[in-house]
């Protein structure tokens, strides 16, 4: 998941409201939500208490909106709505995942997803975050088996496939690669892993 498209995806019609999510963000990226200060936001956007205060009434509330107004939206985007138009599920899905790889620089590769750090970081902490952040992936999960389910329908994929459970494993598959890769601190087990991804959904494929 790029950190620029993520970031991108603020769109808030707000300018100082947007401001200071993008930097939140980053913030958030960087350190995890527990290592986020308000102090260091107001100094990076160079705003005042009074401004910030104006748009978030604390800490807590800002995560939330980092979580529901640029982690959502840009899942929506990248991973739910192209989902949507897909014909051909298995060259689509693997053509969504090589897009995917080649806009993660090694940099971004290296702090890991967002929203996987989040959940690891925050579910067991605040339920608020919690809720948010397990719909964002139930979402998720629920588009791509949908899209699978058509694939079965289809006739593009197995019929004993079982969309539900692909899903489900396709989506910690892809998230468990990018965790890897933050703790080798190199690209190489990415592109390993990804390699082997793509065939278990070549081996999805119901040839004809």
């Amino acid at each position: 998941m790029s950190a620029e498209a993520i970031k991108a995806s603020v769109r808030d019609a707000d300018a100082t409201r947007g401001k200071i999510l993008q930097v939140a963000f980053e913030e958030i990226l960087l350190k995890g939500y527990q290592g986020l200060r308000v102090d260091g936001v107001l100094q990076k956007t160079s705003l005042t208490k009074g401004a910030f205060y104006h748009h978030f009434s604390s800490k807590k509330e800002l995560g939330h909106a980092v979580i529901d107004e640029v982690l959502k939206p840009w899942i929506d985007q990248r991973w739910i709505l192209p989902l949507q138009h897909i014909e051909r599920p298995i060259d689509d899905l693997i053509a969504m995942l090589k897009d995917a790889r080649d806009e993660i620089s090694a940099n971004e590769l290296h702090t890991g997803c967002p929203l996987n750090n989040l959940t690891q970081e925050m579910s067991p902490l605040d339920e608020s975050f919690r809720t948010r952040i397990a719909d964002i992936w139930q979402e998720w999960h629920q588009a791509l088996a949908s899209t699978l389910q058509r694939g079965v329908e289809q006739g593009h994929i197995k019929p004993d496939v079982v969309p539900n459970n692909v899903a489900r494993f396709l989506i910690a598959a892809m998230e468990g690669i990018i965790g890897q890769c933050k703790c080798y601190m190199n690209d190489k087990a990415f592109y390993e892993a990804g390699v082997c991804l793509q065939d278990y959904l070549e081996s999805l494929r119901l040839e004809k």
